[in-house]
C-alpha cells in the first residue's frame, strides 16, 4: 500500500478522534449575584461536575454534585463526601433534580474548613455521592480556591 494511500486512511481517523474527544473538566471561579463559586466543568460549554458556592464571608459552603446519583429520589436525605488518602469530609443534605440532564443530583451544606481540610492534602480527591463517583485532581485548583477562601472565609 502506498504512503499517500495509507495517509488518506489515516487522517480521517485522526480527525475523528479528536472531534470526539471529551474537554476534560477544569477549575475555574465564578460569581453568580453575590454568590462565589468554585466550580469544576467546562466554562465554554457550561457542563458542571462539581459546584461549590457560598455567600461572602459566610465560611458556609453549598456543595452541589452534577454527576447524578443512583437510588435517591428528589427531597431525600444523602451527602456529597469528598475524601482521599488523607482526608475525608461529608457536607450532608438532600437529593434535588437535575432538569438539564433529567438525573438526580447531590446538594450538601457545611464547613468551609471541611473543603479546605482536603486542599492542604494537595492529592487528587473523590467525590462520592449514592451510587456515583468522580475523581478529579487538583491541578489548576489553587487560584481559584484562593479567591473562594478570601471572599468566603469569615470576617
Amino acid at each position: 500500500m502506498s504512503r499517500l494511500r495509507l495517509l488518506g486512511l489515516v487522517l480521517p481517523l485522526l480527525a475523528l478522534g479528536s472531534a470526539s474527544a471529551r474537554a476534560e473538566p477544569v477549575w475555574y471561579g465564578a460569581q453568580q449575584g453575590e454568590t462565589v463559586h468554585l466550580v469544576l466543568g467546562e466554562p465554554a460549554t457550561g457542563k458542571r461536575v462539581l459546584d461549590i458556592a457560598c455567600l461572602p464571608g459566610s465560611g458556609t459552603l453549598t456543595v452541589r454534585s452534577l454527576i447524578g446519583s443512583n437510588g435517591l429520589l428528589p427531597g431525600e436525605a444523602a451527602e456529597v463526601m469528598l475524601e482521599n488518602n488523607r482526608a475525608r469530609v461529608a457536607f450532608p443534605g438532600k437529593a434535588v433534580a437535575n432538569e438539564e440532564s433529567g438525573g438526580i443530583d447531590v446538594e450538601g451544606h457545611g464547613p468551609l474548613a471541611g473543603l479546605a481540610a482536603i486542599v492542604k492534602t494537595n492529592r487528587p480527591f473523590v467525590m462520592a455521592v449514592k451510587g456515583a463517583r468522580f475523581i478529579m485532581s487538583q491541578a489548576g485548583m489553587a487560584e481559584p480556591y484562593a479567591a473562594l477562601l478570601a471572599a468566603c472565609g469569615k470576617s
